[in-house]
């Protein structure tokens, strides 16, 4: 198993590693949803200007995520 890096990820690809048994879209979906059910994550990354129409993550959101949803299997 490998270690979690923290980097800049497509949406699509840190979805892959929450859900690898999820399709593309399904997983994003989830994803977003996961993190806006979350409204502490949402406010923060708000905060640092997230975009939701935006496709990448960058290291700072990231790092967020990871700290409020753990770190995904990989």
């Amino acid at each position: 198993m490998e270690e979690f890096k923290v980097k800049c990820y497509r949406k699509s690809e840190l979805a892959y590693l929450y859900f690898p048994d999820l399709s593309q879209d399904s997983g994003v979906q989830k994803l977003m949803r996961w993190i806006k059910k979350c409204t502490e994550l949402y406010a923060r990354l708000q905060a640092i200007g997230y975009n939701v129409q935006c496709q990448c993550l960058s290291v700072q959101e990231v790092r967020l995520i990871v700290e409020y949803l753990g770190e995904p299997y990989v």
